[in-house]
């Protein structure tokens, strides 16, 4: 008992490296994982990972990471949904990028079904610490990478070192190359027929193209409204 303490009405339990977590009953847990997993701000996340964001918004109970993983087994949609792993294994080929914000990917996601003015994504995601950027689009064009490359990195995590895309037209036009190198950033283009040489923004685009998939099952034009919520509960996801 010597980690738990009553405050109140309330009974907490001491943490190591967090402040004091509510334990809540069973009954409570359970509304807990299904907010966090299906509601406003979840995108169908794991067992483990839906154990610790519970544990970061400050509640507890004894049964926690297995009812998380339990959950999570029994969610009609994950299971729906869940990776087929198809691909032999091979060796892997790490890429090493020495500090945060050094290397960008950038990829073109799409086409999807119908929506409103709204068809592709350009998807950015940084290879240290793997945040991602996404930008909708209902055509994607020379300019408009260069418009996103400016406004979602440059402006906002300063002007990095390298950037890895497919020979895309759209990534070797003119405009791009001459503003890479004008902001000196040294470019790095692979066959679109070996995408695994960008294996980072693949993963990128297989983490969004499943949480849509786990958070649309029959109106699928609406996918750019649960765009944002993906993303949000990525970037609060340990």
């Amino acid at each position: 008992m010597a980690r738990y303490t009553i405050k109140g009405r309330g009974l907490f339990r001491r943490g190591f490296s967090r402040p004091l977590l509510t334990c809540v009953a069973s009954e409570d847990g359970a509304k807990l994982m299904s907010e966090l997993h299906e509601g406003i701000c979840g995108s169908h996340i794991g067992g483990r990972a839906l154990s610790h964001k519970i544990l970061r918004a400050g509640y507890y109970w004894p049964t926690l990471r297995q009812d998380c993983h339990d959950f999570t087994k029994k969610c009609p949609q994950c299971q729906r949904h869940s990776n087929l792993h198809r691909a032999p294994p091979e060796n892997l080929h790490s890429l090493s990028t020495p500090w945060p914000f050094h290397t960008w990917g950038i990829d073109i996601l799409g086409l999807f079904p119908l929506a409103a003015r709204q068809r592709k994504f350009l998807v950015a995601i940084e290879y240290f610490t793997k945040w991602i950027e996404i930008e909708p689009v209902a055509t994607i064009s020379a300019s408009m990478v260069k418009i996103f490359l400016w406004q979602n990195i440059v402006c906002r995590f300063g002007v990095p070192k390298r950037l890895i895309s497919d020979n895309g037209t759209q990534f070797m036009a003119s405009v791009v190359r001459e503003a890479c190198r004008n902001w000196g950033i040294r470019q790095t283009f692979f066959s679109v027929e070996h995408s695994q040489m960008n294996g980072q923004t693949e993963v990128a685009n297989r983490v969004i193209l499943r949480a849509l998939r786990r958070c649309i099952s029959t109106a699928k034009s609406k996918w750019p409204e649960q765009v944002p919520r993906i993303l949000l509960a990525y970037h609060t996801t340990p």
